[in-house]
């Protein structure tokens, strides 16, 4: 009678994960998918149409559209019922954060009911705001008149000051830490 041969160490048939080792690789794809880049104004499943101001300028028919737009501040004005934001458009990236090394684009009004504070919402800081195209208006910078894509927000993220704060970063540690 023969023996049943027994598998060499290093075979390279697969085995199944035993439970430690699932449980790893589980945790690790978690964390893996925690990492991802979202953003800090549209919901999950939030249709935007995948325009920006300078579209709404060159096209019609965008009015009452949801999009994400972002850039820095350059005037807030304060009304009785409204704030309105002067912003120069900045490209976004995949978590919806203006990209500081690229190149400025027009400028676009942000409408938000109610009042924000001029010292808080300051020119030179960033936001991203999701909202709805409301038209074109007229208005000047300096003695040109310019036309501003209006945006009616429906959230308006305010990133910090600290530029520096807000920049992605990538990392990953193993171990116990200690701080004395």
């Amino acid at each position: 009678m023969k023996k049943p041969q027994e598998k060499a160490r290093g075979s390279s048939v697969p085995t199944k994960l035993r439970p430690p080792a699932l449980a790893t690789v589980l945790i690790f794809a978690t964390l893996l998918l925690a990492g991802c880049a979202t953003s800090p104004v549209a919901p999950d499943g939030a249709q935007v149409a995948p325009i920006g101001p300078a579209h709404v300028l060159a096209e019609v028919g965008h009015e009452g559209e949801q999009v994400i737009w972002g850039g820095r501040i350059v005037q807030v004005e304060n009304y009785s019922d409204h704030t309105a934001l002067s912003v120069v458009s900045y490209p976004l990236d995949r978590a919806d954060r203006p990209r500081l090394g690229s190149e400025a684009g027009v400028r676009f009004l942000i409408i938000e009911p109610g009042f924000l504070e001029p010292v808080e919402f300051a020119p030179g800081r960033f936001v991203t705001v999701l909202g709805r195209v409301g038209g074109i208006e007229e208005q000047a910078v300096g003695e040109y008149l310019y036309d501003h894509p209006v945006l009616h927000a429906e959230q308006i993220h305010l990133w910090p000051a600290d530029q520096s704060s807000w920049q992605q970063r990538t990392g990953f540690s193993l171990g116990v830490g200690i701080r004395l």
